[in-house]
């Protein structure tokens, strides 16, 4: 069976930087699996989710079997930037994901669970009643990353989502990221080299510091030594 992913032969993003340009041939993104874009420049990163996002460069290739241009309505964008501050509850802003087509429309069962959910992955169940103005900076991140879970969009392209968590932390969030994508969410995150659970990635693609593009599957970390 032919598996389904981003079949890109040809990509031409345009970073801020004058003059620097970056062609990717043969880039390949599994479906339903997490895959992590990482290298040392944020640019080259960001300018990567931005063309696959539609929004920049030039991208030629399918999506799933169907040209590239009829998905980007499917896509999921998550800025590092993406903080909020509202006098919303942070439920409330979360289930925005949910009404945005049909904003007349009350939630269903099948939203607030998808808002639960969201929640829980993030680890923010306990705060769902609270203000977004009342939480932390690194909170307010994740509330941002709950909403894009929340949504419909089966593809979801995030820039460093948890960039304001400590180490450990973020590695347990990829482990999650990478859970929920096995059951119908392919997801593309873009991460600085040398983050920690990169392992739990079923796809890498790193950028590296001369220009070129590397493909491959995440290398098995070695298991701890079981003491005597």
């Amino acid at each position: 069976m032919l598996e389904l992913a981003y079949d890109i032969q040809q990509l031409h993003t345009c970073p801020p930087s004058p003059g620097c340009h970056q062609q990717c041939h043969g880039l390949r993104i599994p479906a339903n699996r997490l895959t992590l874009i990482v290298g040392p420049d944020s640019h080259r990163r960001r300018a990567m989710l931005d063309t696959l996002a539609g929004q920049q460069g030039q991208v030629c290739g399918q999506l799933f079997g169907q040209p590239l241009s009829r998905g980007q309505s499917t896509i999921a964008r998550l800025g590092a930037d993406s903080t909020t501050h509202s006098r919303l509850r942070l439920g409330d802003f979360v289930m925005q994901a949910r009404s945005r087509q049909h904003w007349l429309a009350r939630p269903q069962a099948i939203d607030h669970e998808a808002v639960s959910q969201a929640l829980l992955t993030v680890g923010l169940s306990d705060l769902a009643q609270q203000k977004l103005g009342t939480l932390t900076a690194t909170q307010r991140q994740l509330a941002c990353l709950a909403q894009k879970l929340a949504s419909h969009a089966p593809v979801l392209l995030l820039d460093d989502p948890a960039n304001l968590q400590a180490h450990a932390s973020r590695a347990a969030l990829l482990r999650k990221l990478a859970a929920l994508a096995l059951h119908g969410r392919t997801i593309v995150c873009a991460l600085p080299d040398n983050q920690p659970g990169q392992q739990y990635a079923h796809w890498l693609i790193r950028l590296t510091a001369d220009g070129r593009l590397l493909q491959n599957m995440p290398e098995p970390q070695p298991a701890p030594a079981m003491a005597a």
